[in-house]
């Protein structure tokens, strides 16, 4: 297989979206004979690492006045690579390409299609809905507009549909059409690199929760408030003796001062989460907006935590939740369930990683990636 692969994602930046693409890039150079990846650069922009050094790499800038980028996402170039790609996918280089996002495949994948290439998409969510619930202001309209047509666009001409959650896949499904179910796939999230994590430490019982997150996300303080106002008292019933520590980037006002109320301690922008989920015996993931998975769950099942969690963040997630790592809510009543259930079990850290392990370490994302390929008659 030789593979051109376009992300959509800056490397080099924090954030699940990037931990996620370095996972797809690195599993596809694992299967491919040679690849060559197209990637975002801005200026002053450092090295990433983690990256197979084996890919051929071709950082693409898009140093234009912002006047001229806002004309251009108006009349629907929505990426940076409109004037980059074509000349790889004309070249007869290569027999696959990646679309890592459908917002870098508009346009693009009809001329790939056209050159015989194997088209692949790789949805990190359903576009519409995360825009719809993390974006405000004037441009939130256009582009939900431009986001009906290229995710569509994409669905309806990719050979492969890969999805993270079956979720996503469901709803995909509905805006493509049922003639492109045979295209999905649901591939899941992995580590981008092949790490032994040490053993965590034995803890006695569960005291300590913790929350993490992008503070300032729209989707995570819009439901990380509603829970603290209307279910913290539930966690304090079920555990009396417990104590919730919240930690993340740029916490607004309202949240600051409702964790002050509430007793909860919040640390802004710690320099690392290492020491916070070390402490921790419990993960929880409230959020209950937007699409796609949620990678902050990973945080506290790498670090061998069970996981209480929104039926909107458990998505994805059905493997841990089948070996007791992970349970889910949706209201109050549910809530106190799965906390009660959280009690009982008692659930050995070394368990909880071990069962990470088996799901989302590269090594088990490159099988299930290969797995997918050859169902498909990609040759590897």
């Amino acid at each position: 297989m030789r593979t051109l692969f376009i992300t959509h994602h800056y490397l080099s930046s924090p954030g699940g979206g990037t931990f996620a693409s370095r996972a797809y890039i690195n599993a596809f150079a694992e299967l491919s004979d040679e690849m060559t990846l197209l990637y975002p650069v801005k200026e002053g922009e450092g090295l990433f690492e983690g990256i197979n050094t084996c890919i051929k790499l071709v950082p693409v800038p898009y140093e234009l006045p912002k006047v001229i980028k806002l004309v251009r996402i108006l009349t629907g170039k929505v990426h940076r690579y409109f004037s980059t790609a074509p000349a790889y996918i004309q070249s007869g280089q290569f027999d696959t390409v990646v679309f890592d996002t459908s917002i870098v495949s508009y346009r693009l994948i009809a001329m790939a299609k056209q050159c015989g290439l194997h088209t692949i998409v790789i949805h990190h969510n359903f576009q519409y809905e995360y825009f719809r619930d993390n974006t405000h202001g004037p441009m939130k309209w256009i582009t939900l507009f431009w986001c009906q047509r290229y995710e569509k666009q994409a669905v309806q001409l990719a050979d492969i549909n890969l999805t993270l959650t079956k979720t996503d896949k469901e709803s995909l499904i509905k805006i493509g059409g049922q003639q492109t179910k045979n295209s999905f796939a649901v591939l899941g999230t992995f580590e981008y690199q092949y790490t032994e994590k040490k053993k965590p430490q034995k803890g006695n019982g569960i005291k300590n929760f913790v929350i993490t997150g992008d503070l300032s996300g729209v989707q995570t303080y819009e439901s990380l408030i509603p829970w603290i106002n209307n279910l913290y008292a539930e966690l304090k019933a079920v555990f009396p003796d417990s104590h919730l520590t919240i930690a993340g980037r740029n916490p607004n006002s309202q949240l600051l001062a409702l964790c002050q109320q509430h007793n909860i301690s919040i640390i802004a922008s710690p320099p690392s989460m290492k020491p916070i989920l070390e402490a921790a015996d419990c993960y929880i993931c409230p959020t209950s907006l937007g699409s796609g998975i949620k990678l902050r769950v990973l945080d506290g099942l790498k670090w061998g935590l069970p996981v209480v969690a929104h039926n909107v963040s458990a998505r994805g997630y059905e493997r841990m939740e089948e070996a007791g790592c992970l349970l889910r809510y949706s209201d109050g009543t549910s809530f106190r369930a799965a906390l009660t259930q959280l009690r009982e079990r008692a659930l050995n850290k070394e368990k909880v990683l071990a069962a990470y392990r088996n799901v989302f370490s590269l090594e088990a994302g490159c099988k299930r990636l290969e797995s997918i390929l050859r169902d498909f008659h990609i040759h590897i």
